[in-house]
């Protein structure tokens, strides 16, 4: 084991990460409550701005995890599959590969520890607009989606309601956007669903590796 970590170089992605998915919008994932109807099934979209593996470079490539999962969010219940972004070269590809499927540690490896079913990955042509109103991710034939901030009821006008110091933030500490899906529809991977109107949120992300990484302790303590 010592020895394959001395194989991996140090690694680091860092930048935007959003999902829509099928809670109610707000998410008890974050506070590592089960789903809102027990099941969820959702979309997370990595925007790399910037990124490394080795000296490999990351920047502007994207990467999606298509998932579901039935029971409490801290279980070993995932089925995910990943599309990544079609524009990495083959050294680029291999490592996404790696990086998101979990096996040279950080954040990912935490989520391969929940995984009962891999999915598959797939390099795929992705169009994403990302901006304060509009977090937006097609994948033709596969995701439509679409989301941006909650604003009903009293969320002050041209503000957004967020979440600090969330007890399970997804991807690390930041203060979590709340959000609702304009549109999320998909047909991948086996699954096929449309959960429009339902959650979606955006949190600023930095991942790093090798190294280990869990929901189940302190942030300062890791």
């Amino acid at each position: 084991m010592t020895e394959e970590r001395e194989r991996i170089p140090q690694w680091r992605i860092a930048g935007d990460w959003f999902d829509l998915c099928s809670c109610a919008v707000g998410c008890p994932c974050v506070f590592g409550a089960n789903p809102t109807s027990g099941i969820c099934e959702g979309v997370l979209t990595w925007i790399i701005r910037e990124g490394h593996y080795g000296d490999v470079p990351l920047d502007g490539l994207v990467g999606i995890l298509v998932g579901h999962f039935e029971g409490g969010v801290l279980e070993r219940n995932r089925n995910f599959g990943f599309l990544l972004d079609d524009r990495a070269t083959p050294a680029q590809r291999h490592a996404l590969e790696l990086i998101f499927t979990g096996q040279v540690g950080g954040h990912f490896a935490a989520w391969r520890d929940l995984t009962i079913r891999q999915l598959g990955v797939m390099f795929v042509p992705i169009e994403l607009t990302f901006d304060a109103e509009t977090w937006k991710v097609v994948v033709p034939g596969m995701i439509d989606g679409e989301g941006g901030p909650y604003r009903d009821l009293m969320v002050p006008n041209a503000q957004v309601c967020k979440i600090s110091n969330a007890p399970r933030p997804e991807v690390g500490p930041g203060d979590i956007t709340v959000g609702q899906a304009r549109k999320n529809v998909l047909d991948a991977f086996g699954f096929k669903w449309d959960w429009s109107s339902y959650s979606a949120k955006h949190i600023p992300f930095e991942h790093k590796g090798p190294g280990a990484f869990t929901w189940r302790r302190p942030l300062d303590q890791q």
